[in-house]
């Protein structure tokens, strides 16, 4: 038992640090995760702030630095089986003692770690440009922030075993999830409660996703000083969320390592 434990330990620790080493040694990378969702955070903050709604900037760099983690959970997450499988590394892990949960975990950490100066530099560089009225850092902000990373990875866990099954077509699903999740769940605006201008009915649709709780959270708490007090109803939400999502996606993976094993039909495309 504990020699099992000791096994997935290491391998998640080591899964981790070749994700973090893997991003932070590609400069090109880099840009990559900053450039989008700053330039995207810019341009919709000048739009707010010349539309006569300032206090919306503040809105689109908080934004920004939460989709960097959005992109990285769905290209560095749920896509990375399938792109593993298609290079011929997913073979050696079926074959290796070693536990898919704790590689995905581990890419989960190292995903979250290399995303960090990213989102860092986004809230930076937003910050000094529009000077947006951030409230100090309380501990609201830090659990809401944690529970909408568990439940995204989550979410990415769970969609890695999914994207083994369909094969090719995961880019695809990549593609078509991106933009409308970014905008349901009001990465750059309010998409649920009074201030947001969809229908109730939409709102009720986005209030499904994990990301649209953490955003509204996020903002209650970094612009309007909301505390635990306030905030408990979205922090309990988003701690169902994550553990639904964190248990959903380990079944199903332990689903595609069985399967793997006995059948070997996850290791070899059959499109």
């Amino acid at each position: 038992m504990r020699s099992s434990v000791a096994l997935w330990l290491r391998v998640a620790f080591s899964r981790a640090m070749i994700r973090v080493l893997a991003t932070y040694g590609d400069p090109l990378w880099i840009v990559v995760n900053v450039g989008g969702p700053l330039l995207t955070s810019i341009a919709l903050a000048f739009l707010y702030k010349f539309a006569g709604i300032p206090q919306f900037t503040g809105f689109a760099i908080l934004g920004g630095g939460i989709a960097a983690y959005w992109g990285n959970v769905l290209w560095s997450m749920a896509a990375q089986l399938n792109w593993d499988k298609r290079s011929g590394m997913l073979y050696l892990y079926i074959s290796s003692p070693a536990p898919l949960t704790a590689l995905l975990v581990g890419m989960s950490l190292g995903g979250i770690l290399g995303t960090l100066p990213s989102s860092l530099t986004v809230l930076i560089i937003g910050t000094l440009l529009f000077n947006p009225p951030f409230s100090p850092p309380t501990l609201a902000l830090a659990l809401i922030f944690m529970l909408t990373l568990l439940a995204l990875y989550g979410m990415g866990i769970a969609l890695s075993s999914l994207y083994l099954i369909l094969g090719r077509e995961a880019e695809e699903v990549n593609e078509a999830l991106y933009e409308p999740v970014s905008f349901l769940s009001g990465i750059y605006f309010p998409s649920i409660g009074r201030a947001s201008p969809l229908p109730l009915a939409i709102q009720a649709v986005a209030s499904l996703i994990p990301l649209t709780i953490g955003m509204d959270a996020l903002r209650r708490a970094v612009f309007f000083s909301e505390g635990v007090g306030e905030l408990w109803p979205s922090l309990l939400t988003l701690a169902v969320m994550a553990q639904a999502s964190i248990i959903l996606g380990l079944k199903a993976l332990n689903y595609v390592e069985r399967r793997g094993r006995v059948t070997g039909d996850i290791l070899v495309a059959l499109r």
